[in-house]
């Protein structure tokens, strides 16, 4: 990764990410990289349309966050079956 030269300025958008990024950091956030399928797009999309997200991120955290705390969609996708 290219170093910048001390005499170079940084772009606004790009020290407003650094911000974004160092406040998810501070609140416990991770962060990864994932490949979702175009279905799973779709309904990502659906949900951050419906619910007037700003991003898909937005939108994913919302239904993770859904699952752990809605008891049938827990027992759905979280519970231990033999």
């Amino acid at each position: 990764m290219a170093k910048l030269s001390p005499s170079k300025s940084v772009a606004g958008s790009t020290l407003s990410m650094r911000k974004r990024a160092q406040r998810q950091d501070a609140e416990g956030y991770k962060r990864l990289t994932i490949a979702l399928s175009s279905r799973a797009v779709e309904v990502v999309e659906g949900v951050k349309s419906k619910h007037g997200l700003s991003s898909r991120e937005a939108a994913l955290n919302a239904i993770l966050e859904r699952i752990g705390d809605d008891m049938i969609l827990r027992q759905e996708f979280l519970a231990v079956s033999t």
